[in-house]
């Protein structure tokens, strides 16, 4: 027996409410005015009847390739192949920077002293679901930036510094999670969003639509 939309995890509802408007927008059943305005009523939705509402005019479904498709664009990509279980980044009076597709290590050590670094998760492939981040910041500092759905949990001991987080807390289990411990002095960390989820949807779904014109 189908499960009733209302039983189902809001996350899971609004996930597919997306799917079903980037579908119709794709093939022409709505306007892009249309389309952006209900999309952004899915993401704000706190309710199971406002998301059912924002598709019950709208015929086409999605299938398994438009699933596997949306994976592939806008999934948190997992690779555990020859990746090093530590990686180091060290700073000392200069600075590093990690970005682009490369592969995160399970465990992530970074000293900045004097210095500063960039770590950037946003097109990146994780190797564990864990990922341990070890810092230490002395008179120095470091900016991560972290793709949607991504869990953060920040332990560090900040004295004289601080995090500043912010990104909102991920909800899916089968998320990767980044996980920072270490010691911060005169320094800080801020964890941010490289690409807000809106935007990214709003491409993908010019990529589908594409397909079809």
């Amino acid at each position: 027996m189908p499960v009733n939309p209302s039983d189902r995890p809001i996350a899971a509802l609004r996930e597919k409410t997306i799917d079903q408007l980037i579908l119709n927008y794709s093939h022409g059943e709505l306007s892009f005015a249309s389309f952006e305005r209900r999309l952004d009523q899915a993401l704000d939705a706190e309710t199971h009847g406002t998301l059912l509402s924002l598709t019950e005019d709208l015929d086409l479904v999605v299938d398994k390739t438009f699933k596997e498709k949306r994976r592939r664009e806008l999934g948190i990509q997992m690779d555990a192949r020859d990746v090093r279980d530590v990686d180091y980044m060290v700073s000392v009076f200069s600075g590093s920077k990690r970005r682009g597709a490369w592969s995160v290590s399970k465990e992530i050590r970074m000293f900045n002293i004097f210095g500063g670094a960039d770590l950037d998760f946003s097109e990146s492939q994780f190797s564990s679901l864990t990922t341990h981040i070890k810092v230490l910041c002395l008179f120095g500092g470091a900016n991560i930036y972290v793709p949607e759905g991504v869990n953060i949990a920040s332990n560090a001991v900040c004295i004289f510094g601080g995090i500043d987080d912010n990104v909102p807390a991920g909800n899916a289990v089968d998320a990767p999670s980044l996980i920072l411990d270490g010691f911060i002095l005169f320094g800080g960390i801020s964890i941010k969003l490289k690409k807000p989820f809106r935007e990214r949807l709003l491409r993908f779904a010019e990529t589908v639509k594409a397909v079809f014109n």
